[in-house]
């Protein structure tokens, strides 16, 4: 009975079938060639439909050139002396890479019409799981990048508003006078100061578990962190009326100082938080080939049974009714993730009513000795002295208009005549209408490739001498951060507070300058 239609297409589909069931490429060429039928399997392997290839020779189909004459002349072989041959290791890439079987097809006669080409099934699976794997990794790599400019972006553009309304709170609080408008103006203060830290708690956390915060440790003396930590710490103790002593260690370890710093903050600013009267203690001690860092504090004490849940996500200790004024329970896990992500050990020593010593665990550079330190069992808590700022010009360059204005009446309010300006040309061009400023105090990010380090730069071009820079920024990419680190610049962290601004502004003015890298 002669087949109709509708079989012959279901015969062709049960054929197709049959011949991608074992996942190993088939193909038949005619007498010319090309490709007159072949499988899902070795369309596939050349990352087409089987539509796309069929009537196409081997190298149109996407064979690579060399390997297409090998077959073309091992094809024309085969139907000549009507003998299968089977070829290896011709293919570069690919499902084809395995073995490929050439295999003559006869007609009625004997005569033969076509070549058949079956390759090698544990090949084809194997590249197509090779295949897979790459693509994986791929898409993986993508998200992870879409994922870390994401990050940096909300990081540096969602603190720009905070920072704004830090600077006009400020400004504000400065001309209330009636006692109810004073405590709306601290409860607004609350309130940003809850937001900001929050969003800040959150990037940092999204970043490392991201695997986006990768460490490139340096050699560098530790002193460098630990007068940064001074210079940040030190007006919030004078606040309190704390005293936040640093003994100096002069010694190099092996670290990112970044990320090194970002692991610090929190254990400082806890131990300020927890700590009523007496003071804080940032300092070192040897042991063979490492350096501890250790925060001593003489504050409440943390019981035993909580020396590994406080470094969880969101675990605080006495504050059951999530009070945000006491924290968010984000900076110890912070710390956690950071420890790690660098190969630093922290640990802590505690008991309830008598203080927390923190110790993070360094390794010290080659060039640094290995004597052990006497052991200290007393927080030292000697006074640190103050600055007042003194007079002088500020260049603020500030892109955003709104940052721009309230830094602006900031420093007149302190004093400082400003000149403000919205990029580097404006900078620059306006040192032809000025003395050179005292000061520049710019913004790492702004408009156009250059950067806030540019800026400055570009100014003390200008002006042929180094003028004192000061970097403000909301950024927490780690490679941005490093290049301020490099410039020798002085970094302000935003959202920052108005009175710490003032302290360093004064401080670099009148306290000398960080060396130039």
């Amino acid at each position: 009975m002669p087949l109709n239609e509708s079989h012959t297409t279901k015969r062709e589909d049960w054929l197709d079938a049959l011949l991608s069931s074992n996942g190993a490429p088939h193909a038949l060429l005619d007498a010319g060639g090309r490709l007159l039928v072949v499988n899902r399997a070795f369309a596939a392997a050349l990352g087409q439909q089987p539509d796309d290839v069929e009537g196409k020779s081997l190298a149109e189909a996407g064979i690579p050139a060399a390997a297409a004459q090998t077959v073309e002349a091992q094809r024309r072989r085969v139907a000549a002396t009507g003998a299968p041959v089977t070829l290896s290791g011709i293919m570069p890439t690919g499902m084809l890479a395995g073995t490929l079987t050439l295999t003559p097809v006869r007609d009625a006669d004997g005569t033969v019409t076509a070549v058949a080409a079956i390759g090698d099934a544990d090949a084809a699976k194997l590249a197509v799981a090779q295949a897979e794997t790459a693509q994986a990794r791929a898409d993986a790599e993508r998200a992870r990048t879409a994922k870390g400019k994401f990050l940096s972006a909300a990081s540096h553009d969602l603190r720009q508003p905070f920072q704004a309304m830090h600077l006009f709170h400020h400004l504000l609080m400065g001309r209330l006078t009636d006692p109810a408008s004073i405590e709306l103006g601290n409860k607004l203060e609350q309130s940003i100061i809850g937001g900001e830290t929050l969003l800040r708690a959150l990037l940092d956390v999204s970043a490392l578990e991201a695997g986006l915060v990768v460490p490139q440790p340096r050699a560098f003396p530790i002193d460098e962190t630990l007068a940064q930590m001074l210079e940040e710490f030190g007006p919030e103790a004078e606040a309190k009326g704390l005293r936040l002593n640093v003994r100096p260690a002069d010694v190099e370890v092996m670290s990112d100082p970044v990320l090194l710093e970002r692991l610090l903050r929190p254990i400082l600013s806890n131990a300020l938080r927890y700590t009523e009267k007496g003071g804080v203690l940032l300092a070192t001690r040897r042991r063979g080939g490492r350096l501890l860092v250790e925060v001593w504090d003489t504050g409440v004490g943390i019981d035993p049974a909580n020396h590994v849940a406080i470094f969880e996500d969101f675990h605080q200790l006495g504050n059951p009714g999530r009070d945000r004024r006491q924290g968010l329970g984000l900076g110890l896990a912070i710390v956690r993730r950071l420890a790690e992500t660098l190969g630093h050990p922290v640990t802590l020593r505690s008991k309830p009513g008598r203080g927390s010593v923190f110790a993070v665990e360094l390794p010290l550079a080659e060039t640094s000795g290995d004597e052990d330190d006497s052991d200290d069992d007393e927080a030292d808590t000697g006074a640190d002295g103050d600055s007042s700022a003194d007079s002088g010009t500020v260049l603020v360059i500030e892109d955003d208009a709104m940052q721009l204005e309230g830094i602006g009446l900031l420093l007149r309010g302190w004093g400082y005549d400003v000149v403000p300006v919205r990029g580097i040309d404006e900078a620059v061009a306006g040192l032809d209408r000025m003395a050179p400023p005292d000061l520049v105090l710019s913004d790492l990010r702004l408009s156009g490739p250059e950067s806030g380090i540019d800026a400055i730069q570009a100014v003390r071009a200008r002006c042929g001498r180094r003028v004192p820079g000061v970097i403000v920024t909301g950024d927490t990419d780690p490679d941005r951060l490093r290049s301020v680190d490099r410039s020798g610049f002085r970094l302000v962290h935003k959202p920052c507070d108005p009175a710490l601004l003032k302290a360093l502004l004064a401080h670099t003015l009148t306290a000398g300058r960080r060396p130039l890298a």
